[in-house]
């Protein structure tokens, strides 16, 4: 039986038929549609580290160097067009293309790319290996084949357009600070110093938060629109208000005004 409790802090999601992986570019340019689904999909890192000299420890120091892209590996997939009397071989030569530069068109590093499937998107990145297997043709042309698809991460930074457009992360924090709304990372960060100043305080608060937050049964929000941006509130694991920390703007948490601290006689 799964943990309930790590369910329920899961993101819904529906189950949808008919919607098919896709690759598009930097423009949101559709370059590749992928006639069945991914079977499977696979998903590496790496962290590198460079051995250090040790002295007086048979175990080496470690130290790091850096942390490469996410790679997305879609193997098995099926191009299986013989009983519709068609060749796939467009298809195989449309994904070799995105491995290739055009200089003539001015295009000096392959494409990158953005793999979409629905909701989920992994990128940008750009494809390192594409292998195949053919199994069945047709006056010779290719009819049948299994292909493996292997894609890295790469920074926005490398994205071609990237000197003359925005980043999509800027443009987010752009219209995100037109709009005055905070971002899922600052609600983060506002939530996780928040914590570390009950922590660090708890002999001051009140008898009621101070229990609360020995026993770790409280919960805390955050609030992100205009009229209430930052403002922190904390309640008890049962949903009943304890009241306010701070308010959390530019990076700090103000808790001049905070609502938990026992009254000085």
């Amino acid at each position: 039986m799964p943990n309930t409790k790590v369910i329920e802090g899961l993101n819904n999601a529906n189950k949808v038929s008919d919607i098919y992986a896709y690759l598009v570019d930097e423009n949101s340019k559709s370059v590749f549609t992928f006639l069945y689904n991914p079977e499977q999909k696979s998903f590496s890192r790496t962290a590198n580290y460079d051995e250090g000299i040790t002295a007086l420890n048979s175990i080496s120091s470690q130290y790091y160097k850096h942390t490469t892209g996410l790679t997305l590996g879609l193997s098995n997939l099926i191009l299986e067009t013989y009983n519709q009397g068609k060749s796939c071989k467009l298809l195989l030569q449309r994904l070799q293309s995105l491995m290739v530069a055009d200089p003539s068109k001015g295009q000096y590093t392959p494409s990158p790319v953005y793999f979409k499937w629905g909701t989920d998107s992994f990128g940008p990145a750009v494809i390192t290996n594409i292998s195949w297997t053919e199994t069945s043709w047709l006056t010779g042309e290719v009819a049948s084949a299994r292909v493996n698809l292997t894609l890295l991460e790469i920074p926005e930074s490398q994205l071609p357009n990237k000197a003359k457009i925005e980043s999509s992360e800027n443009r987010l924090q752009a219209a995100l600070n037109k709009s005055k709304v905070l971002t899922d990372r600052q609600k983060d960060e506002g939530l996780a110093k928040a914590k570390t100043w009950l922590i660090q305080n708890r002999k001051k608060l009140r008898d009621d938060i101070s229990n609360s937050v020995n026993s770790n049964k409280y919960k805390l929000t955050i609030y992100s629109q205009e009229s209430t941006m930052g403002v922190i509130n904390i309640f008890t694991d049962k949903g009943g208000v304890l009241g306010t920390v701070g308010t959390y703007k530019d990076g700090k948490l103000d808790t001049s005004k905070t609502t938990l601290l026992k009254k000085v006689n």
